[in-house]
């Protein structure tokens, strides 16, 4: 499969900030999950036909047992361009 753009904008960058580090890298793991392929495999194996919207748990995290849940819109490829996944809402909680 094609490899994906992720994107995070600007004003999330804050949120990321106040996770502890082991947050930071439970959600770069998994980040790095939807950069190979965006689709969630506990929800969705279905081909990506669209501008998506779609959400993913982290697993809990080894410091705290948060779990980190994501809200992300996924962008098809075009012609010579990987597709896009664009971060768009970031929840952390027990």
């Amino acid at each position: 499969m094609t490899n994906w753009t992720v994107v995070v904008p600007p004003r999330l960058y804050e949120e990321f900030a106040h996770l502890s580090a082991a947050g930071r890298r439970v959600v770069h793991d998994t980040l790095e999950g939807l950069a190979e392929d965006p689709r969630d495999p506990a929800s969705s194996t279905e081909p990506i036909a669209g501008a998506e919207l779609r959400r993913i748990t982290t697993r809990p995290t080894p410091d705290t047992g948060d779990r980190i849940t994501l809200l992300y819109r996924v962008h098809p490829p075009e012609q010579d361009e990987p597709g896009r996944v664009e971060v768009i809402f970031i929840l952390s909680g027990p």
